[in-house]
């Protein structure tokens, strides 16, 4: 039997309530052993008996007791006087025993249901927080999916819009095929640039993209040379030209001049 099925069971609450067997109490203390959440649990029934106890516990008024201990001292009384009811006296005992007994089992049937419901709300307790985790999980989902939608579809706007152009940078010949195309839009201030045909850079370095303002190469930013995917750069005013060198990881405050991969003028 595995943990699951042994918890929906029953025999956590007879064992609490001290109805199982010598085997039945074994096997409840094996699990108990191997499972620090089974141990948990029965402690959990044990102070729900405790605080049941507590709270429908009811002590016998001081006058019950007095009327009690008086007819037991006439009953013992009787018994010296008239032998022959004894047999009497032992079956109205007999009833009472029996009584007490049918009692503690009603009590103990009540108990049992109690803690039946007691685990049903704390098994729903950890279904809604299991489905509550998934549904946050969905969320978290759907946001990220949401955010992907909107900058897909500002890209496409950018790229759709009449003032965006085309700018293909070649190859200087370090890298036969080299190409990357950047996109410009002046009246919006953007540039994103496509790497897609420039060869992956090796470890430990990174392509770089600057813009040639008046003979001055300004940083517009890494270029990731392992995406095929758009990315945007830092906009320049006044660009005559681009251009995207091979630097080491994190760039470099000038361009490495002689590891010029593709550039263009604007």
């Amino acid at each position: 039997m595995d943990k699951e099925k042994f918890l929906k069971s029953g025999l956590l609450e007879q064992y609490v309530l001290g109805l199982t067997d010598e085997k039945e109490s074994e096997e409840v203390e094996r699990y108990a052993e191997a499972f620090p959440e089974i141990q948990a649990e029965i402690k959990a029934l044990r102070k729900a008996v405790d605080d049941y106890a507590r709270q429908y516990a009811v002590m016998p008024p001081e006058e019950l007791k007095a009327r009690v201990n008086k007819e037991d001292t006439e009953k013992m009384a009787a018994d010296r006087r008239e032998p022959e009811k004894a047999d009497k006296r032992t079956a109205s005992e007999e009833g009472s025993r029996w009584a007490t007994w049918l009692a503690r089992g009603t009590m103990a049937l009540l108990i049992v249901l109690s803690l039946s419901f007691y685990q049903g709300k704390v098994a729903a307790g950890r279904k809604y927080q299991e489905l509550s985790r998934e549904y946050r999980a969905f969320q978290h989902d759907c946001s990220r999916q949401q955010a992907q939608l909107e900058e897909l579809l500002d890209i496409y706007a950018f790229l759709n819009h009449e003032q965006t152009i085309p700018v293909r940078l070649e190859s200087t010949g370090l890298a036969a095929g080299a190409e990357a195309i950047a996109y410009l839009n002046t009246i919006q201030k953007k540039v994103f640039i496509n790497p897609t045909n420039l060869p992956a850079p090796p470890n430990g370095k990174t392509y770089q993209m600057w813009a040639d303002v008046e003979g001055k190469m300004i940083n517009m930013g890494l270029v990731d040379g392992h995406s095929k995917k758009l990315q945007p750069v830092a906009y320049i005013e006044g660009a005559e030209s681009f251009n995207i060198t091979l630097e080491p990881d994190g760039g470099s405050e000038a361009p490495t001049v002689t590891l010029l991969y593709v550039n263009s003028e604007v």
